[in-house]
């Protein structure tokens, strides 16, 4: 028997050793990965420049889309903290994503704890490799994005109110639960409220302790936090540029979720969608525990019994599936969703299968077809053998432009041409304008599709060579 239990024990130990080796191994591929491929266009190259010319223009308090043009479509936190980067370590792909990378590690202290709190340190070590494990979050938590950010504030959010709902904590997790408010509030707005509140109201309602549920926090002393860290920037944003708040609340927040193809977007296009196919998108990006999630509903569906926990009575599975499911049943009715939207519930999802599954070599070996995956992703990116728009390539090698002369963009101007040329980057739209630069004394690079200039070609022949060249575009220098 003793020597069972020895057997069990190493066995044990092994597994978690290798669970660990595998988180770690993810985590430090992931890190070494943030600056070996450029700012891809649309949304990294996007916030990127947001972030450069904040940091360049020292405008701290509205993000800007082009110089002098406000960007009303989401909060600045993901700016703010790129930007800061930016002044840190210089700019460069490595600093625009290095603090994105820094709120996932966040985001996996917050689930280790939580779980440990709940169960032991080897379960909190299993909640750690799925977390990093899952597709959809080892990916983000590299990108120029609002997502990581987003999921590090729902994080807190959701971890803070259960220990100030079952410890009775109004003091320290009960505030820090309105911070945690604030801190979504200046990430992506009130979708991120609304996200945790309909977290909380399915749950309460399904638990039967919806009004002990509301009692649990400090409400007046949590308001007080909650306004004192939001209202400073929303009503300077809007005094700053007025019209912000009209176009933020309404436009983005009702708007661009009921209406189909939205034509009021100031920054892009809609991204029309079939509705329900955020469910489609969990089950990919959560990958491979989506499945795992799957297989435990169906043994509970059949009666079979899963593991009992100390918090059972006060519906911990109840609280993750509530959590976990939130941004899916948000955006199940919108038509204008992405991928990237079902992030917020991976945490939930980390806990729920660690708490109600056993580490196995199985689950390393999950891991395991994981962290291949993502270092072959990375080589993939690395080596440019995927045709992913960045314009770092034409621009140079070493990713800068060295602006000596005007640097004109025909037709369209991607986000990554403003980035690499440090924004100076001009978009040339008019032939007469085109037809005055060739016949001045002025030297100034053209940037061209490959389609564009053959109709071109006769007059930018004679004055231009082609300096270099990408499979879209070329890089003239005029005169």
């Amino acid at each position: 028997m003793v020597d069972s239990d020895i057997r069990n024990n190493n066995v044990t130990s092994s597994l978690v050793f290798w669970a660990a080796t595998l988180i770690l191994s993810l985590i430090v591929i992931r890190l070494i990965s943030l600056g070996l491929f450029p700012l891809y266009d649309t949304t990294e190259a996007r916030y990127g420049e947001m972030a450069r010319i904040m940091f360049e223009t020292n405008n701290w308090v509205t993000p800007q889309f082009d110089y002098n043009v406000p960007f009303w479509g989401k909060p600045p936190f993901q700016t703010w903290i790129s930007a800061l980067s930016f002044s840190w370590l210089g700019v460069s792909e490595f600093s625009a994503r290095l603090p994105h990378f820094v709120c996932g590690l966040l985001t996996c202290y917050f689930v280790f704890r939580f779980t440990k709190s709940l169960t032991n340190k080897n379960s909190a070590i299993f909640s750690l490799l799925i977390l990093t494990s899952s597709l959809g979050f080892i990916i983000a938590i590299g990108m120029v994005m609002t997502d990581s950010a987003l999921l590090m504030a729902y994080t807190l959010a959701m971890v803070c109110y259960w220990q100030c709902y079952s410890q009775k904590d109004k003091v320290v997790s009960g505030h820090l639960f309105f911070v945690a408010l604030a801190l979504g509030m200046l990430i992506k707005g009130p979708v991120a409220v609304v996200l945790i509140g309909i977290s909380l109201a399915f749950w309460s309602v399904w638990q039967g302790c919806f009004k002990i549920a509301i009692k649990r926090l400090p409400w007046l002393t949590g308001m007080m936090v909650f306004l004192l860290l939001t209202l400073p920037w929303y009503i300077w944003a809007e005094i700053r540029t007025p019209g912000f708040l009209e176009y933020f609340i309404l436009g983005e927040h009702v708007q661009r979720f009921l209406v189909s193809g939205w034509q009021g977007d100031l920054y892009g296009t809609a991204h029309v969608k079939p509705r329900g196919i955020i469910w489609l998108y969990w089950l990919a990006c959560a990958s491979p525990w989506s499945f795992i999630v799957i297989g435990l509903i169906v043994k509970k569906y059949r009666g079979i019994a899963l593991p009992q926990h100390k918090y059972q009575a006060l519906g911990i599975n109840k609280y993750l599936v509530c959590w976990m499911i939130s941004p899916l049943l948000l955006f199940t009715f919108s038509g204008n969703v992405l991928p990237i939207y079902v992030l917020p519930g991976f945490s939930a999802l980390a806990v729920l299968v660690a708490l109600n599954c056993r580490l196995t070599k199985c689950s390393n070996y999950l891991a395991f077809i994981s962290l291949a995956l993502l270092a072959l992703v990375i080589m993939i990116l690395g080596l440019g053998l995927v045709n992913k728009k960045s314009e770092a390539e034409l621009l140079g090698g070493n990713r800068t432009f060295s602006q000596y002369e005007p640097l004109y963009y025909w037709n369209k101007r991607p986000f990554s041409a403003q980035f690499y040329s440090k924004g100076q980057a001009q978009l040339l739209e008019n032939k007469d304008k085109l037809n005055t630069l060739l016949k001045s004394d002025e030297s100034f690079f053209l940037a061209i599709k490959s389609s564009d200039f053959e109709g071109l070609q006769h007059v930018l022949t004679p004055v231009c060579i082609v300096t270099n060249q990408t499979k879209s575009r070329l890089l003239l220098k005029c005169k």
